[in-house]
């Protein structure tokens, strides 16, 4: 996963893969911002004004590490975001004036605690990412035309043909629609490089079992992840903890449940930015994609990584079959 994360060639996407950044852009928008500056060693930059700027990315928080002098004995940081998620290091930009932020991309730099160069702040995610990552999941574990595919995903079709454009030679058409040109490939791209559904997560906690729990967020619409949802699909995982994703959050205190901390609660609910993991439910739970990278974003346990694992052969197994099935029907 960590290679594909690195040198993923299906789609080019700016989330922060790898290591090597091309700060064009960045120097770019500084001098559009009256903050002209060059670079003096590979992690740092020298402003016209003299001040120094450290490269960081993709964890700002790296950055902030006060001095025994306080924020005084700092320089000023330049933190550079690839194109992801702002929304983290915006507070940082509020709690400390001196930092100066760049998104590169987007022409946007923030300093002295507000934006002072570019568009607004608000922003959507980069156009059609989702769409791209949902269409890829449904042509290697179903295949089919561009309608079959736009009717299972609830993407329109105009959106359908131009993810194909995206996924270039990763895809094939066929007189029976759309097939991946290798399987495992497409399966462990859309696995390790989908860069998360986003969106806002809350935690619950209820003396039930987590069966009960389940069942009674599915019949609200909910569609379920982690580990109980592994275990559905016949990983052996501990079922003792659940994601519940929604597209309106529920009232769980309604539900006889209480606020909790991450490693206390049994739900975790999310309103996800990535609304296909909602339309391309598979019975009581998200994919197994979703599944396997809820379970990925908490790697590091042991009995996650192996559930993986377990989901990553389950998928290989399964869009062999739906394959052979399509193209070798009974009967036929």
């Amino acid at each position: 996963m960590q290679d594909i994360r690195r040198e993923q060639s299906i789609l080019s996407l700016p989330f922060g893969l790898g290591y090597t950044i091309d700060i064009t852009q960045t120097l770019t928008a500084l001098a559009a911002a009256g903050m002209p500056a060059r670079v003096e060693a590979f992690d740092r930059l020298r402003f016209d004004d003299g001040r120094a700027a450290f490269l960081a990315t993709p964890d700002p928080t790296t950055t902030v590490t006060d001095g025994d002098d306080g924020a005084e004995s700092r320089v000023d940081d330049v933190i550079l975001l690839p194109g992801g998620s702002e929304g983290g290091v915006l507070s940082l930009v509020r709690r400390y004036p001196d930092l100066v932020v760049v998104n590169g991309k987007r022409g946007r730099v923030w300093a002295n605690g507000r934006q002072v160069h570019g568009t607004s702040m608000q922003r959507k995610a980069t156009p059609g990412w989702r769409t791209v990552f949902a269409i890829a999941r449904s042509v290697v574990m179903h295949g089919g035309g561009t309608h079959a595919i736009a009717d299972r995903t609830g993407i329109p079709m105009g959106e359908v043909r131009a993810a194909m454009s995206a996924l270039g030679p990763h895809v094939f058409h066929t007189p029976i629609g759309w097939e991946a040109a290798d399987r495992p490939v497409l399966v462990d791209w859309a696995l390790a490089a989908y860069p998360g559904y986003g969106g806002v997560r809350t935690c619950w906690r209820r003396n039930d079992t987590i069966d009960a729990q389940a069942d009674q967020l599915i019949g609200l619409g909910g569609v379920m992840s982690d580990r109980w949802a592994a275990q559905q699909s016949g990983v052996l995982v501990p079922p003792d903890r659940l994601t519940a994703l929604f597209a309106d959050h529920p009232d769980m205190q309604a539900l006889g449940y209480e606020p909790a901390a991450a490693d206390d609660a049994t739900v975790s609910v999310v309103i996800p930015q990535d609304t296909t993991v909602l339309s391309s439910a598979e019975g009581c739970c998200t994919n197994d994609f979703i599944t396997a990278h809820v379970l990925y974003e908490d790697s590091w346990v042991t009995a996650n990584m192996d559930a993986v694992n377990g989901l990553r052969q389950l998928l290989h197994f399964q869009s062999d079959l739906a394959h052979d099935l399509r193209w070798h029907p009974s009967g036929s």
